[in-house]
């Protein structure tokens, strides 16, 4: 697919400035979608009473249901831009739902992830694994009360990004920080619409002659649930947008299927495929244009910290 070449011009900003408009987008964004949304959806459910509740199958497509979660991902790309190679990257995550608690007493999702990454050498006639950077996402669940009479739910929270990885390509060397919001959104039942919006600045560096970063990344999810535990979905692409001049963009698409079993003792457990397309991209030489994606997940509903 032959990539445009539109350039775009962040202009020259420091870290803080950057940082700032990256804040003003997602609160400009969550208002638009709390203000479009909440409208019809009361003319939806208000008049009928309350929503019917969010079966298991639909809380693991959403980024802000209290559900703790052990879940393995494995991103195979065996078609890349710029390379022959044929990158893998094997991704653990532990998703923790906390009672509320504090002076807030709001629900919370605090969500660690670690990754072991392929990295390309020698236009991809070798490769090696190291660890990459690790990621940590806190949301905050705002109450129902906020939302009272429609199926609408948000959160917000930070995000940090650690500089894990065990060589300088396989990650990006810089301490970054900043912040998260998701929403949830049920039209129909069995329909999600979700998304989940991250934005990091980094602010500290493991060497002198790492690059400034300031990116924005939004992840927009749909499902349907097709009964039995079965569903479809779009939810494992992610688009990136890099704030600073000249660097780049990347809008992928997905689709996929998974199921959620129970299993005994009130644990169950969620898999799925999906595939993923780069159909947009800039100043990207390198970069994902097919990736395979499989995921595994243990549930435990009953488990609240």
């Amino acid at each position: 697919m032959r990539s445009k070449s539109l350039k775009l011009d962040w202009g020259e900003s420091d870290g803080f400035e950057v940082m700032y408009l990256g804040v003003t987008r997602i609160v400009m964004l969550g208002l638009l979608i709390w203000f479009s949304s909440a409208e019809c959806l009361a003319q939806q459910i208000g008049t009928s009473g309350s929503a019917p509740p969010e079966s298991l199958g639909e809380k693991v497509n959403d980024p802000t249901a209290t559900l703790t979660q052990m879940q393995v991902q494995e991103f195979f790309t065996p078609s890349q831009y710029g390379t022959n190679a044929m990158p893998n990257t094997v991704q653990g995550r532990l998703i923790l739902a906390v009672q509320p608690h504090g002076p807030l007493d709001l629900a919370q999702i605090v969500r660690p992830t670690l990754a072991l990454v392929t990295i390309p050498q020698h236009n991809g006639a070798s490769t090696r694994t190291e660890f990459g950077d690790s990621l940590l996402l806190d949301l905050f669940v705002m109450p129902k009360s906020m939302t009272e009479g429609i199926d609408f739910r948000w959160a917000i929270g930070p995000y940090f990004v650690f500089p894990t990885a065990t060589s300088k390509s396989a990650g990006n060397g810089a301490w970054q920080a900043g912040p998260a919001g998701a929403f949830r959104y049920r039209p129909i039942p069995r329909l999600l619409i979700t998304g989940l919006i991250q934005q990091a600045t980094s602010f500290a560096y493991t060497s002198p002659n790492r690059t400034p970063i300031t990116v924005l990344t939004f992840q927009p999810m749909i499902s349907y649930q097709l009964g039995d535990g079965w569903y479809v979905r779009s939810s494992d692409a992610t688009w990136s947008f890099n704030l600073r001049h000249g660097t780049s963009t990347t809008i992928p698409l997905s689709a996929g299927l998974g199921k959620v079993r129970s299993l005994a003792r009130g644990v169950a457990i969620n898999g799925s495929l999906a595939g993923e397309w780069m159909i947009y991209r800039q100043f990207a030489p390198q970069t994902e244009q097919f990736t395979l994606k499989v995921q595994m997940t243990l549930l435990f509903p009953t488990v609240e910290l």
